[in-house]
């Protein structure tokens, strides 16, 4: 494996930030790579990723590519005071590093992912953009924004006024309904997880009332890097089946 560390100045956010990537060590000439963006919890970065678990070997089983951005504490949102996060995933991240990499652009072949904040802005990132994913992976998922103000002591940073309630489940109400029930779901968190209990509720919601495609995972774990260590090669199990139809990248979606 290969991995890469980009570090750019960005418009939108008038400043610099790193980009870590993980690479096959063997890339076929014109062969564009299927890529799972994973996105970071809060507190952490894009480099926790590489620097707490072993994705990297992992990562050797897939032949994935595996993308890291770092999104500080934004929530993967335009801050209310702060820089505006969300443009800079969604209008520089994504479209540069296909220019800079053999990234493919086809929503066969890209998978968005993230642990805690990161699953919140996996989850936003499909709802908003359903068309642009062919499944993602939440991991012990910020499902209810009303529990911010209580964890965060910038939280006023990120949103202006009351956490809005029932945020993404209005995103997935009012998203594209066709492509949002293409969309392969895995949710997983671990028992002992403070946040179990909203993610119920969630999934509840996501199967029930809008019928998506969710695997619902849960195992004995906390909200820490020993509960996700531990489920990342169930993750990436799953995302292989996604991947794959008898041996070979799907060529349409089920």
């Amino acid at each position: 494996m290969s991995i890469l560390s980009f570090t750019r100045a960005w418009s939108s956010l008038q400043e610099q930030t790193t980009i870590n990537v993980i690479l096959p060590n063997e890339i076929p000439a014109n062969h564009k790579l299927q890529v799972l963006w994973l996105l970071h919890g809060l507190g952490d970065n894009g480099s926790g990723w590489l620097r707490k678990t072993n994705l990297e070997v992992l990562d050797k089983y897939t032949n994935l590519a595996i993308v890291t951005p770092e999104m500080n504490r934004s929530f993967y949102t335009n801050m209310a005071n702060g820089l505006p996060y969300w443009d800079y995933l969604t209008r520089e991240v994504i479209p540069e590093m296909r220019k800079l990499l053999p990234l493919s652009s086809d929503p066969r072949d890209n998978f968005v992912g993230g642990v805690s904040m990161g699953g919140f802005g996996a989850f936003k990132l499909a709802f908003t953009h359903p068309d642009w994913f062919s499944a993602v992976i939440s991991i012990s998922s910020v499902v209810n924004l009303t529990v911010l103000p209580k964890l965060m002591p910038d939280y006023d940073n990120i949103f202006a006024g009351p956490a809005p309630k029932r945020y993404l489940e209005e995103l997935a109400k009012n998203a594209p309904q066709a492509a949002l029930h293409r969309l392969r779901i895995y949710d997983c968190i671990g028992d002992q997880d403070f946040m179990k209990h909203d993610n119920d509720r969630f999934v509840d919601y996501l199967q029930n009332e809008l019928v998506l495609n969710v695997a619902y995972v849960t195992k004995t774990g906390n909200h820490d890097w020993l509960y996700w260590q531990q489920v990342l090669p169930d993750i990436l199990h799953w995302l292989l089946g996604i991947r794959l139809s008898d041996g070979k990248p799907l060529t349409s979606f089920e």
